[in-house]
Order: structure tokens, then sequence, then C-alpha cells
């Protein structure tokens, strides 16, 4: 198996990092992150994830990974959550034996945030339809998505300290 887990989670995680960014309001106690000026370069990121590439089989190439909303929001003076959606559409590899239509999937990745330790409290990473049944069977992968959310929050909070 090609190394799967790293890349999906990281759908989950880059909300975490877009979370230090400076925000555009949407409402009294959340913010937009896909007005900001550093969005751009974090959407670029964002769209080289190869989700679909982490299948073994059948619809295994990344047609569409488009972000369609980044929200952060203050749960309190110390923790807050991040929800990320995106629209993700998975094809078939030409050279496939046998072809099957492009499958559409929403990716919703949720993060609570304790911002002042510097921690993640909780993650949830959902895939619907059929990508998320053919990626339910890897039972480990919310606690991959945890570890690596982690990691960059960590990176990021030394950055701003």
């Amino acid at each position: 198996m090609r190394g799967r887990f790293p890349r999906e989670s990281k759908a989950c995680c880059i909300a975490a990092a877009i979370s230090f960014w400076s925000y555009a309001p949407v409402s009294a106690d959340c913010r937009s992150a896909l007005d900001t000026p550093e969005w751009p370069r974090i959407a670029r990121s964002i769209a080289a994830l190869q989700l679909c590439e982490q299948i073994p089989v059948g619809p295994n190439q990344t047609a569409r990974f488009q972000v369609e909303s980044v929200d952060f929001c203050s749960v309190s003076s110390s923790v807050s959550s991040v929800t990320a959606r995106a629209l993700l559409t998975c094809e078939a590899d030409a050279e496939t034996l046998f072809q099957t239509p492009p499958l559409d999937s929403e990716v919703v990745a949720t993060i609570t945030l304790d911002t002042v330790q510097c921690r993640i409290r909780d993650t949830n990473l959902e895939i619907s339809g059929e990508i998320g049944a053919l990626l339910s069977g890897l039972t480990e992968i919310q606690q991959i998505a945890r570890d690596w959310a982690q990691s960059q929050l960590s990176l990021l909070c030394a950055m701003y300290r």
C-alpha cells in the first residue's frame, strides 16, 4: 500500500494550518479563510493532495479536489473549531482494465483546537458517497489524521511563538 494515510489525513489537517492566518468575517463567531491574502498559496497546497491515488483499486486518480469552505470559529477564549468542506471527484486511470465512471464525494474535516495549549482536542474526517465507502475500511484513518494535524499545528505554533 503506497503510503496512503499521510496524504488522506492532510485534508483534515490543512484546515488547522489555515486557522493561524488572518480571516474575513463570516458571522459574529466564525471567520472564513478563503478571503485571506494567504489563501491562493494554501489552495495550491490543498490542490496537490491526491486522495484518490490512495485507493488501491478502482477510481484511483484525483480528477477534482475543490475546497468549498474553510471556517474558523471561536468556541471559547481558548478553544476554536475549524471546519473545511471540499468536493472530491475520483476517476479510473486510463490504463485500468475495468473502467468505472467518475465518483463524486464531499470531504468534511472538523478539528477542535486548544489555542492556548497548541493542541488538537478532536478531529473528524468524513468522506461521503462511494469514495467514503472505499476508505471506510481504514480503521486507523481518524487517529492518523489527528496525529498529522497535531504535528502541523505544533509547527505553526512554533512559528508564531
